[in-house]
């Protein structure tokens, strides 16, 4: 019994609840995968701001979540270490028959996908 109430003591006193801590512990994970990312990943969040992004969605570790249209992949290299182990991303994107119809995309795009 008392090593259950300690525990629960401590978050008291702290004046965090368990939901509190586990989202600190997904706030300083986010910032910990933000941060790791080389320059030129980093370079964009001032255009795609990934943290409020992710916060909106309610994404957090261990979910899996679907990356659509991923071109470069750029929120997936975010999103796989953020997920962690027990996470899991899709890549959802368009047929390669159906780029070819879209029309604007060159040829070495269309190779690619």
């Amino acid at each position: 019994m008392r090593k259950i109430l300690l525990p629960i003591v401590a978050l008291t006193l702290s004046g965090l609840l368990p939901n509190e801590v586990a989202q600190a512990a997904d706030d300083d994970r986010l910032a910990s995968v933000l941060a790791a990312q080389p320059e030129e990943v980093q370079a964009r969040y001032k255009y795609r701001h990934p943290q409020e992004t992710m916060e909106f969605f309610g994404i957090e570790p261990g979910m899996t979540v679907v990356d659509v249209l991923p071109g470069s992949g750029w929120y997936t290299k975010i999103l796989l270490p953020y997920l962690g182990a027990d996470g899991e991303v899709i890549g959802a994107d368009y047929s390669p028959d159906l780029w070819a119809h879209i029309g604007y995309d060159s040829e070495e795009f269309l190779k690619e996908r």
